[in-house]
C-alpha cells in the first residue's frame, strides 16, 4: 500500500511539472477581421438585382455578382418563432 502512495506521489508531481510547459507554448497568429457590412436588400431583391447563387450550405447562401460576395441567411416562414414570412439577413465580404 505505501509503494502505491509513493507512486501516486510521484505521478502527481510529474504531471505537475509538465503543466507549464503547455502554458508556454506559442500563441497563435492573430486571424485577421473579414469585413461584414449588413445590406438592406433581401435576397430576394439581390437575385433579381442580378446576384447569382455561387453556394449554398443549410439556411445559408453566398451570392455572387462582378466579383463581390455576399453571404445571406434566410429563416423560413414558421418554426419556433411562428413567423408568417420567409425573411433574409444578407452581409456583404468585398
Amino acid at each position: 500500500m505505501r509503494r502505491s502512495l509513493v507512486l501516486n506521489a510521484v505521478l502527481s508531481v510529474l504531471v505537475l511539472a509538465a503543466g507549464p510547459t503547455f502554458a508556454q507554448a506559442p500563441a497563435a497568429p492573430p486571424r485577421p477581421a473579414t469585413t461584414w457590412v449588413p445590406v438592406e436588400e433581401p435576397m430576394s431583391a439581390l437575385l433579381n438585382g442580378g446576384h447569382r447563387i455561387v453556394s449554398a450550405s443549410g439556411p445559408s447562401f453566398t451570392l455572387e455578382r462582378g466579383g463581390k460576395y455576399v453571404v445571406c441567411e434566410v429563416r423560413t416562414a414558421g418554426g419556433m418563432r411562428g413567423t408568417a414570412e420567409t425573411t433574409s439577413t444578407c452581409h456583404r465580404l468585398n
